[in-house]
């Protein structure tokens, strides 16, 4: 038999070989990306538990009692006394090791150790017993989970300072404000100065631009002084909102570096076919350009809002009377005071929050495109 009867080449076989190798890198390949893909979003979420806990840990405090505050080891779920209503009265349950044997009563009134109970079924009999003999415990209290609530009214008309009168509504009414203004100012100041370093050419533009990122590198702490006697001596603007809203009309650099950058992104032939048709800068700043940046203005909202709802230097150089006081500063005269209530703390500390997380949230998708896109050039 010569070589050429015999076949040396299968096509089939051949076929269904690669076929399974493709298959097989296939498969390979989607198993590798799932577990990229897995342990990338499990580093993540082990990340952000950072800053997570803390969170979590303060909105758990907010639901706690007094008693179950400084309970050792800590608890997350919040836990409160177990009560029992006695002739229109509620009593906390204690379980009481009595000769008797072990009993739930309730306890009147504990005195240097030494706690008067009654029985809830009949309440006609009272009985002393210490709460604890050595390191033996007598008593213990009936704890049940329970989210208390009324922390947050307490915490909100609670006063730092009860002589002057001045809750944490007002301070959060305060916050709002300065808030609301500050953005405003903001918008108003940084946009028109932004758009023309974007589009406008006149002699210095650029070494002009390069003098406004420069202040970027200025400290707060350097112009302090010269501001404060300005506001407070000369301006007599001491002790109102005034030092602090006013500078937000006077554009700064970095959002002026944000807005321009954005403003770069949108095609120079639009504004040309908007001058051809006799549309003046003006017109096309407001009527094409701005219609076109609610990404990058809703970005420069949030961080305005974040920037004047966490500020605590410029409010505390500024305000002295505590009727003036920002939520920053209300929580901070409120930590300073004697007695601290930690669970009220909380609670402001939580109501002081939400305003930040509901910002994001709800501008969360136009504040990502509008980062994304600037700095990106057509």
């Amino acid at each position: 038999m010569t070589s050429a009867n015999v076949p040396t080449q299968y096509p089939d076989v051949n076929a269904k070989s690669e076929s399974n190798e493709a298959r097989l890198r296939s498969r390979n390949r989607k198993v590798r990306g799932i577990f990229q893909s897995f342990m990338s979003h499990a580093l993540i979420n082990f990340v952000g538990l950072f800053f997570l806990v803390p969170f979590l840990w303060m909105l758990i405090t907010a639901f706690k009692s007094n008693q179950d505050i400084f309970h050792t080891p800590p608890r997350w779920l919040p836990y409160d006394n177990l009560t029992v209503n006695i002739n229109g009265e509620d009593y906390p349950l204690y379980d009481v090791q009595t000769p008797d044997g072990p009993k739930q009563l309730a306890a009147l009134k504990i005195v240097e150790g030494v706690g008067t109970f009654v029985d809830p079924a009949s309440p006609e009999k009272t009985f002393e017993y210490e709460i604890q003999q050595g390191e033996t415990k007598i008593a213990e209290p009936v704890m049940h989970v329970s989210f208390r609530w009324q922390n947050f009214p307490d915490a909100m008309n609670r006063a730092s300072r009860p002589s002057i009168d001045a809750s944490f509504w007002v301070y959060f009414k305060n916050s709002l404000i300065i808030a609301f203004f500050t953005i405003i100012g903001t918008l108003l100041s940084n946009a028109p100065v932004a758009y023309a370093f974007a589009r406008l050419k006149f002699p210095g533009r650029d070494v002009l631009f390069v003098i406004v990122l420069a202040t970027m590198m200025l400290p707060y702490q350097v112009t302090m002084i010269p501001l404060y006697l300005l506001f407070n001596n000369f301006l007599h603007w001491g002790d109102t909102f005034l030092p602090i809203i006013i500078p937000a009309f006077f554009a700064n650099a970095y959002d002026v570096f944000l807005l321009r950058q954005f403003f770069r992104t949108i095609p120079e032939e639009m504004c040309d076919a908007a001058r051809v048709d006799g549309a003046s800068e003006w017109q096309i700043f407001t009527r094409l350009v701005l219609p076109l940046s609610t990404p990058v203005l809703a970005t420069v909202t949030v961080f305005t809002f974040l920037w004047a709802w966490n500020d605590f230097t410029g409010p505390l150089l500024f305000l002295t009377s505590p009727r003036n006081f920002t939520m920053a500063l209300g929580l901070q005269d409120f930590q300073s005071q004697r007695t601290l209530i930690w669970n009220q703390l909380m609670a402001a500390s939580t109501v002081f929050t939400i305003p930040i997380i509901i910002a994001f949230f709800f501008a969360q998708k136009t504040f990502i495109q509008g980062i994304k896109l600037t700095g990106s050039k057509e």
